[in-house]
């Protein structure tokens, strides 16, 4: 087995393993209704994170992407919202 291949095998045996150690939506507390929904983006970390790093990527595009990046990242977590609530 060569190097490229065996950290080819690390890094999809990373992702495979990223959702089992990231613990999140455990259903802690209470978990219902519109106000949960709405505010459960800025409570965890891992959607911190990820708005952090949206940001980060929308910047080292530059021009328009700085805009359009963070913009798409909303409007795909509002798209999920409406079709949650639906």
């Amino acid at each position: 087995m060569n190097t490229k291949s065996l950290v080819r095998s690390a890094v999809v045996a990373a992702f495979a393993l990223a959702p089992s150690l990231a613990s999140a939506h455990t259903g802690v507390g209470h978990v219902e209704g519109f106000a949960h929904g709405f505010v459960h983006p800025f409570g965890g970390l891992d959607h911190v994170l990820a708005m952090v790093m949206v940001g980060l990527f929308a910047a080292q595009l530059g021009g328009w992407a700085r805009w359009l990046v963070p913009a798409s990242f909303v409007s795909v977590m509002v798209l999920g919202g409406a079709l949650g609530l639906a």
